[in-house]
């Protein structure tokens, strides 16, 4: 499967990106960075776009959340999703692993 995105996202002061996630049933994408950058953001393609997709093409696709995670300190170097369960798992260079949940539209800290 090939994947295209053509989205811009701001990222602030240009911080270096080292770990990427796709949640590929929920369209989450997790994006971590140096000095604890944590985002997810959630891609929808239109109900409309869906019931005419042809297939073989991209449909356009809407950004609904972009939302920043607070709890690391130092770059994020790995990010994997639990998708049985719709869990981000995060990890950063000194060694802090956190486990987070969506609950009411808003990501938190499940332990």
């Amino acid at each position: 499967m090939l994947v295209y995105l053509s989205k811009k996202i701001a990222v602030p002061n240009d911080t270096q990106l080292s770990s990427l996630a796709w949640h590929s049933t929920r369209g989450w994408l997790a994006v971590g960075g140096k000095n604890g950058l944590l985002r997810v953001l959630k891609l929808e393609i239109p109900q409309q776009e869906r019931d005419s997709k042809i297939k073989g093409l991209a449909a356009p696709s809407v950004l609904t959340m972009n939302q920043t995670l607070e709890a690391h300190h130092s770059p994020v170097v790995g990010a994997t999703w639990n998708e049985k369960e719709n869990k981000l798992t995060t990890c950063d260079a000194n060694g802090l692993i956190v486990v987070w949940v969506i609950y009411k539209n808003t990501w938190t800290q499940e332990m």
